[in-house]
């Protein structure tokens, strides 16, 4: 509201008096204040059941949980290994974890728990600012059943702490919104903005979406403290983004620029090469997995999202609330500025997108619920809230139950994690076992992506969880007058130079056995990264033997002499062939 005040010598100026929009709050029957609390609670259940199941790691997750097992705190700035990216603060708090409470599923995954559960809570709470009391039952019940939200709450992954550094960055702003003459909001935000931006990448998207949508009432207001507070809170936020950036984002995403710009996310950012294809990458992005709450998928499958979505937005203008959709998209607006830029994805995949699920969650919320109210009568309204609230809450009841019952992404995720869990512990209890990679420090030169992606993360992960001493390379040499066994993931290199070495050496200490294959997964077609193998050489020292053989990450390991290497398909290093082994012989032995 536009004001015309005299100062002291008597020129006009003109300031912004702040105005609060219109209050959502309104009449409701009692059982919507009371369905909307228990969506809460089953909200709060569908995560927490998620991760008491204790999912098998999946590759995914593994590409990041590899980095805790070696690295120290000052380690996790440089790039990641498997290709990943990750907040400095997020890695710092899943390592300490990690030393806390040891190397497991459970520990991992705690942060990101805690993160999923908070969500919840600081999601009733921006609904209810921002919402009138049936369309915040609406999207309170569809942010509880979203199935994205749930999967990612127990995923060692940052897609948690990205939706909940979103959602406390949105609920102060429209605290400030509701209350526009007070500043501690702002102030609080500059004091959080370093530590959300420290836990997750897409948070200054969601910040300086927030500074555009405030701003202009902000530097308009005539209290000289909110002016104060928002300049303290932009600062603070362009500067964290710059301290965050420069300390580790930088090395990371440079590292990994081509491979996830030019490949793997490439349909995840606007093809402005091609300008007159923009409109239909938006359909296809908007319409599809993107906007899959509570649920949805390709081709189109999240199109009544997507009408929800686009409802909720004319329901909110119509009604006086543009600020309100201001706030909601301005974080979707940036975040396709810097889909735009190359600097970040847009869409893709839901889990890219966590920062925007409060957007999507509460204008479908309002566009849902503006729907069922176009009945004549007030009762019959009240009735289709309450059939469409009825199937979202046995939707999350459906969710509880199946990972109660199917506690697995994949059943191969399962068989893994069971053959490593007998590998590493009832078939370790023959003679030793010496990882070839951990315990000799052998990366197989000539195959040097194979421990940049697939299935070998998991295989590194799980030796960390069940090995009940897992050795590091160290520089004394080890006695070898007894028998080993050397244990290769995936295949053995013998054309390798370091590992050809290796053999050749071990000839002259000990009688090398036939290799023992367990094919896990023999991994799809033009996929060998999904293959899970495990090659275990079996040594029998030769009488009078006491020569030492372990020398870690020595020039005896990596020179290039290969005199007397047997290749795997000669002499006692011929593998069986896949063709006759039962895949699933080891599991059936435990």
């Amino acid at each position: 509201m536009k004001t015309l005040i005299r100062g002291r010598h008597a020129w006009p100026r003109l300031i912004w008096v702040q105005r609060a929009e219109p209050d959502p709050s309104g009449s409701a029957p009692g059982w919507v204040d009371q369905a909307t609390w228990a969506f809460v609670i089953l909200g709060l259940a569908t995560r927490l059941a998620r991760y008491l199941v204790v999912y098998p790691l999946w590759h995914d997750e593994a590409f990041v949980a590899v980095n805790f097992i070696d690295r120290d705190f000052v380690d996790l700035l440089r790039p990641l290994d498997f290709q990943q990216v990750a907040p400095a603060a997020f890695l710092w708090i899943e390592l300490l974890m990690v030393r806390m409470l040891g190397f497991a599923e459970w520990s991992l995954r705690l942060f990101p728990a805690i993160c999923g559960l908070a969500s919840v809570l600081v999601f009733h709470r921006l609904a209810t600012r921002l919402l009138e009391p049936r369309a915040r039952l609406m999207a309170v019940a569809v942010f509880a059943v979203s199935f994205y939200p749930i999967r990612h709450a127990a995923e060692v992954k940052p897609y948690a702490s990205d939706l909940l550094a979103s959602l406390i960055l949105l609920t102060m702003a429209a605290e400030w919104m509701a209350k526009p003459r007070q500043s501690r909001f702002f102030w609080l935000m500059a004091v959080v903005a370093p530590m959300l931006l420290a836990v997750s990448y897409p948070a200054v998207l969601v910040g300086s979406g927030v500074a555009v949508a405030v701003g202009y009432q902000a530097i308009r207001s005539d209290l000289v403290r909110v002016r104060l507070g928002f300049a303290v809170f932009c600062v603070m936020l362009a500067g964290s983004f710059l301290a965050v950036y420069f300390a580790a984002t930088y090395a990371q995403s440079e590292a990994v620029r081509l491979f996830y710009r030019e490949g793997y996310w490439r349909d995840a950012f606007p093809p402005w090469d091609a300008p007159w294809l923009v409109p239909f990458w938006m359909m296809a992005i908007h319409a599809g997995t993107t906007l899959a709450y509570p649920v949805g998928g390709e081709r189109g499958a999240s199109l009544a999202t997507l009408i929800g979505c686009v409802w909720g937005g004319i329901l909110l203008w119509r009604s006086g609330r543009g600020r309100t959709l201001g706030l909601l998209l301005a974080p979707m607006a940036m975040g396709l500025v810097a889909a735009s830029l190359g600097r970040y994805p847009y869409g893709g995949a839901p889990r890219l997108t966590q920062y925007l699920a409060p957007t999507f969650c509460l204008l479908v919320g309002v566009g849902w619920s503006g729907f069922l109210d176009r009945a004549s009568q007030a009762r019959a309204a009240d009735r289709r809230l309450g059939l469409a609230v009825g199937m979202l809450a046995g939707l999350g009841a459906f969710v509880i139950v199946g990972d109660v019952a199917r506690p697995y992404r994949v059943i191969g995720d399962q068989r893994t994690r069971e053959f490593a869990r007998w590998f590493w512990t009832e078939y370790a209890q023959g003679p030793e076992l010496i990882c070839v990679r951990d315990d000799l420090g052998l990366r197989y030169q000539g195959r040097p992506n194979l421990w940049r992606s697939g299935m070998s993360a998991v295989y590194l992960c799980h030796r960390a969880m069940f090995a009940k001493a897992v050795a590091r390379p160290r520089p004394t040499p080890t006695p070898v007058d007894q028998p080993l066994r050397l244990v290769f993931f995936d295949a053995i290199p013998a054309d390798d130079p370091a590992v050809g070495t290796l053999l050749a050496r071990l000839e002259q200490s000990h009688a090398i056995g036939r290799p023992e294959e367990f094919v896990i997964a023999p991994g799809k077609p033009g996929e060998p990264w999904l293959r899970d193998r495990y090659l275990v050489v079996p040594l029998e020292p030769r009488q009078g033997n006491e020569v030492g053989i372990r020398e870690s990450r020595t020039e005896s390991l990596t020179s290039n002499r290969t005199a007397g290497i047997r290749r795997p398909d000669q002499g006692p290093l011929a593998a069986r062939s896949p063709g006759n082994l039962d895949p699933q012989r080891a599991i059936e032995r435990k």
